[in-house]
């Protein structure tokens, strides 16, 4: 008579094999494990099912992004917030170049990519970010802060000057979808240029005025500037320059 117990013994350890082996992947691929899934629709089945409460907080960086009421509803639910605070990444590691460029640096795909190439798998709005980059497509981003077309801004002198993202565009380290925080009237923007020069200014009204002293000129300019006296009278006791032509050139 054949004796079976070794092949039923080599079953049972089989099997249990089989099964540790199914609970181990299980447990490795699990959402609840790390907020996301091996596919978008994995990640969005678990996250349907967590109470707000329990949810993972780049989930919860999402929906407060998409029920946010203030500024402009954007395609990609880029949280502010959960980047700037929770995540701690620098305005300017995103926004490369504005301190260099005439108008504010929009992030690429490019710059997305460098942290999303691995961080975010199986988010939705992340897997949608990587198709775009696979087919070589911008994202479309809503305006935030956009200035009448007849006005001349440039960021690279206020950065130049120390002036803190903040100083215009608000709190963005606490909006979950930005918004434009400042009115960026005319007269917001003089009362800032008319505050008195600052040590730390390196390229103000002031500082130019004492490195570039005018020769002697006629009673009907200023002092210290080719300016006409009637257009401004103020030029280097102010940290800006207040005449037209310094923004509407």
């Amino acid at each position: 008579m054949i004796d079976t117990r070794p092949r039923i013994a080599a079953l049972i350890v089989g099997l249990g094999l089989v099964v540790t082996a199914a609970v181990m992947r299980q447990e490795a691929s699990d959402p609840e494990d790390h907020g996301e899934g091996e596919s978008a629709a994995e990640a969005a089945a678990y996250a349907a099912d967590q109470s707000r409460a329990e949810r993972p907080p780049q989930w919860e960086a999402i929906d407060a992004h998409n029920e946010a009421t203030r500024g402009p509803l954007q395609p990609l639910p880029f949280n502010h917030r959960f980047h700037a605070t929770d995540l701690q990444v620098p305005c300017m590691y995103c926004h490369a170049g504005t301190e260099r460029s005439v108008s504010g640096v929009v992030p690429s795909v490019d710059i997305c990519m460098g942290c999303h190439q691995v961080a975010g798998t199986g988010l939705p709005p992340i897997e949608r970010l990587r198709e775009l980059a696979r087919n070589g497509e911008t994202i479309q981003w809503e305006w935030v802060n956009k200035l009448p077309e007849f006005v001349q801004f440039s960021h690279r002198p206020h950065l130049r000057n120390n002036l803190a993202c903040a100083e215009c565009h608000g709190p963005v380290e606490q909006m979950d979808r930005v918004y434009q925080w400042a009115p960026f009237t005319m007269g917001w923007c003089l009362e800032c240029h008319r505050q008195p020069p600052q040590a730390s200014d390196v390229s103000t009204d002031y500082v130019l005025s004492q490195l570039n002293r005018p020769p002697e000129i006629p009673d009907e300019r200023q002092d210290l500037s080719f300016y006409p006296r009637a257009i401004n009278s103020n030029y280097g006791a102010t940290r800006a320059p207040t005449d037209c032509a310094a923004c509407h050139h």
